[in-house]
């Protein structure tokens, strides 16, 4: 990968919370809460904006 990506902190904030937001939506749903869909669609959010945002700083 380019070294832009990785001195890029809003990506790499948008990738480590778009992580944290998928484990936390299989925490819930495993312990069947209804909002596990809710960091689902965030989690999606993130990790389009910061692929959108990645591939425009290369």
């Amino acid at each position: 990968m380019n070294k832009k990506i990785f001195g890029d902190r809003k990506v790499l904030i948008g990738f480590a919370l778009s992580f944290l937001f998928s484990l936390l939506a299989i925490t819930l749903a495993a312990n069947d809460v209804g909002y596990w869909i809710v960091c689902v669609v965030l989690a999606f959010i993130l990790l389009f904006a910061s692929t959108t945002r990645a591939q425009k700083s290369q």
